[in-house]
């Protein structure tokens, strides 16, 4: 039987910040509730700060340091397993924590001491560049306020979720993800498992700073579609993807592929030109996204827009054809994860606009 009352926190770091770190540990404490520190360090050449060496010693949190980077889904296990209270809170190590951070969820615990557990807010500074703004407008960070819409929902980015450890799945999460999309599916398979959703607490909230203070992150959103690909044939997943349209990335792939049967039925600079068109579609797409979005126009930010987009979709195209799954080529997930068997072939306004614009293009070169 877990600790009831208790509230272990949880947080892998290859950083060790200590101001950081302190910030979250001096985090106001609710009354009648046992809060413990699990403080894993995945870095073992780290010098540990003064400071959070002294909290270890006098035993105020728990700090364990791997003695090899084990990534952050073996790290985030081992931390979870040090434990035995009943609530666990998942938090990354450079969130900067509201003062009743702890405060609302016990709140919420109060009143559904049973739940599977309770999904958090993780707010973004205000965009202030282009990359920044082109994350805010693609929903690049949406995933991590969805709480604040106040439904239930099955998954939540692990930068601030409290999980009820009598119902987690033992096997915690995928060990063998590595690129990302370890949070989704196992937050996802708690959920399945149980026949529950996380329940929203909107009042539960912690600041992420923006990547690498507002760089444009290339190698972020193409490991993100690195690391959806590999969740996506795990059966936890493929029950809800789907096949759509064909993307960019995709549309370029099959050109190369077929180049020589293009320039043999045209020219090769036919084929080029073909190429540029369904770039440029992408980019007008995002322009008319950007106006649609923000009022405003920008070619800046419908560059990062389209740049975003494309580094995600070509990750996963990348890695499903690393892996030889070709029935990756094409395919989607429901990131929703409403129903399974999602229908295929889905349309929006986005691609309706990206399909018109590359139709009218194509054929006013050919008249």
């Amino acid at each position: 039987m877990y600790q009831s009352s208790s509230i272990d926190i949880v947080i892998p770091s290859f950083r060790l910040d200590e101001n950081i770190l302190l910030n979250i540990y001096n985090v106001e404490r609710p009354n009648g509730f046992l809060v413990n520190f699990y403080i894993v360090a995945d870095n073992p050449s780290l010098v540990i700060p003064d400071q959070i060496l002294k909290l270890a010693t006098d035993n105020k949190i728990n700090l364990i340091r791997n003695e090899v980077n084990l990534g952050f889904s073996k790290t985030r296990n081992n931390g979870i397993r040090l434990g035995s209270g009943k609530w666990v809170l998942l938090l990354d190590d450079d969130i900067i924590p509201s003062k009743r951070l702890l405060t609302a969820y016990v709140e919420a615990i109060q009143k559904n001491q049973d739940s599977i557990g309770f999904a958090g807010v993780t707010n973004f500074p205000k965009p202030f560049n282009s990359a920044t703004l082109a994350m805010d407008i693609s929903g690049t960070t949406g995933h991590f306020k969805a709480a604040l819409e106040n439904k239930p929902l099955v998954w939540v980015p692990t930068a601030n979720v409290m999980l009820n450890r009598e119902k987690m799945d033992l096997t915690l999460f995928n060990e063998k993800l590595s690129k990302g999309g370890e949070d989704i599916e196992f937050l996802l398979r708690n959920s399945l498992l149980h026949k529950e959703k996380y329940i929203p607490v909107p009042d539960a909230v912690v600041e992420h700073p923006w990547w690498n203070n507002g760089a444009v992150q290339t190698e972020r959103i193409f490991r993100y579609g690195r690391g959806a690909a590999d969740i996506a044939i795990l059966s936890t997943i493929k029950p809800y993807t789907y096949h759509d349209f064909l993307n960019t990335s995709e549309c370029l792939f099959l050109l190369l592929i077929f180049s020589p049967l293009v320039v043999i039925l045209s020219s090769v600079n036919e084929l080029f030109l073909l190429m540029f068109l369904i770039l440029f579609a992408e980019v007008l797409t995002n322009v008319i996204k950007m106006l649609y979005k923000s009022k405003e126009v920008s070619f800046s930010v419908a560059l990062n827009l389209f740049w975003i987009k494309n580094c995600y979709e070509a990750g996963y195209l990348f890695e499903s054809l690393l892996k030889g799954n070709l029935s990756g080529f094409g395919e989607r997930i429901e990131m929703g994860f409403v129903k399974e068997k999602p229908s295929w072939f889905r349309l929006n306004k986005w691609k309706i606009i990206k399909m018109t614009l590359l139709v009218t293009m194509v054929t006013l070169t050919l008249l």
